[in-house]
């Protein structure tokens, strides 16, 4: 009994059996590999490509407790899995339950990983894909980052409403609570270096062991700075200034900053308004030292150079001595002023006393040329 058989079986069998032989080759072929780096022509080693720090995806890395994720486009929070790879934009919180704590720990790359604790949230930014940055967006409780010491500037970033925290590298933490009219933030940098950058200040770089408090109000119109640990320097705006070239004998407005060091106690003030003419940003600054004391103060308008207080220094000591000064001058004053009245209120009274004098004379001469007279009669 034939069978019969389709034209297009035909094909297909015969297509099988030209490509058996291209199909054999390839699975007996070494996986892809990525090609050789050409030997460099004195004839060192090749220098090995440098390694990413981050992956595409995080990854969490350990959950106890009620640990949540929220993917990007989600309504609804769902258990992070140990060991799932979940995609940037999403957001992350553990959560303190009575009797039970929570911590959770997510990697962005072979050294580079964020803890969380207690009740805990932070957001991370979506990026382009292959982008090289990641950055966090604190919501609140306690964060702790840690990458690698020789991560390069740019890469890490930890954002807050007001303030920025830049160039990351090694163990930093963050403790961030939202109060009724803004926030609060405690800032440690615990090994390595961190750039901090808010509205009118910027500390460069804090070391380890410095830590900085951030109280900052909801309208972003006042912002407090207060050192607890290390000396941290921070430069603070002082608003435009005018400076003349000689050369050319031309006027620049330029940028003014004052540097303070921001040690434990001591404190930053920056009060801002807008100004109801012109719509400016008044910006006034003020540093306070361990003791309570001002050290510095300017007000300035944004932008504007020929509204610029420029240094505004009340210090308590100069303050007391200028009084003391007053006292001085205001006491030798009212010597001199006793000591002029005091004389003519004595030329006076000789005046008087003279004058009493030269009465009982002219009376006791009346009285002897009536006793004459009397005489004479006789």
């Amino acid at each position: 009994m034939m069978r019969k058989v389709s034209f297009q079986a035909v094909l297909a069998v015969t297509a099988s059996a030209m490509f058996a032989p291209l199909c054999a080759q390839d699975a007996e072929a070494p996986a892809a590999e990525a090609p050789a780096a050409e030997a460099p022509a004195d004839g060192l080693p090749p220098i090995p490509p440098a390694e990413k720090p981050f992956t595409a995806l995080f990854k969490c890395a350990r959950a106890e407790g009620v640990v949540q994720v929220l993917k990007p486009g989600a309504s609804e929070w769902t258990a992070a899995e140990e060991g799932r790879f979940y995609p940037l934009g999403s957001a992350l919180r553990t959560v303190a339950e009575a009797g039970a704590q929570s911590s959770a720990e997510f990697a962005f790359g072979p050294a580079s990983s964020l803890k969380l604790a207690g009740s805990a949230e932070v957001v991370t930014r979506p990026t382009e894909i292959g982008g090289a940055t990641r950055t966090v967006e604190l919501k609140s409780g306690r964060v702790q980052l840690n990458l690698p010491r020789t991560l390069k500037d740019g890469l890490f970033f930890v954002a807050a409403p007001f303030f920025t925290c830049s160039n990351l590298a090694g163990e930093s933490q963050f403790d961030y609570q939202l109060l009724a009219d803004g926030d609060e933030a405690v800032v440690r940098c615990v090994t390595g270096t961190m750039t901090l950058e808010g509205r009118h200040y910027r500390i460069a770089r804090m070391a380890a062991a410095n830590q900085v408090r951030i109280r900052s109000t909801g309208d972003n119109l006042y912002s407090w700075l207060r050192g607890e640990s290390g000396d941290s320097k921070v430069e603070l705006d002082q608003g435009m200034v005018v400076e003349k070239n000689f050369e050319t004998d031309e006027d620049k407005e330029v940028k003014k900053t004052l540097e303070f060091t921001l040690s434990p106690r001591c404190a930053v003030k920056i009060f801002r308004r807008l100004s109801p003419v012109g719509g400016n940003m008044l910006v006034s600054t003020m540093t306070i030292d361990a003791a309570g004391e001002i050290k510095n103060r300017c007000a300035f308008a944004e932008g504007r150079a020929n509204v610029n207080s420029g240094e505004l220094v009340i210090a308590p000591a100069v303050v007391a001595d200028a009084e003391k000064e007053k006292a001085k001058v205001a006491s030798e004053e009212t010597e001199e002023v006793e000591a002029v009245e005091a004389k003519p209120a004595k030329a006076k009274a000789k005046d008087d006393a003279a004058e009493e004098e030269k009465k009982d004379e002219e009376k006791d001469e009346k009285e002897e040329k009536k006793d004459e007279k009397k005489d004479d009669d006789i």
